[in-house]
């Protein structure tokens, strides 16, 4: 079973792959770094709920989808 943090890794990462966007233009939409993207997706970093805000608004989803997909990783 993965960690939370793993598991929001990817959710995000499928997400984005849904969304059809690479790393580099969700960094850009979401004004942060694309290397903070790749650890986030790697789990090696945890956002802060301002981290998971911004990121939803970029991918123009709910936090809760990413929330709820994030458990989906949690049960897999």
């Amino acid at each position: 079973m993965p960690t939370k943090t793993k598991a929001f890794g990817r959710a995000l990462k499928k997400i984005r792959l849904r969304k059809k966007l690479t790393q580099e233009d969700l960094s850009l939409e979401a004004q942060l770094a694309r290397v903070y993207i790749s650890e986030l997706e790697y789990g090696k970093k945890t956002p802060s709920i301002e981290t998971v805000f911004k990121i939803s608004k970029a991918l123009n989803i709910k936090c809760s989808k990413l929330m709820d997909l994030t458990e989906e990783e949690l049960i897999r």
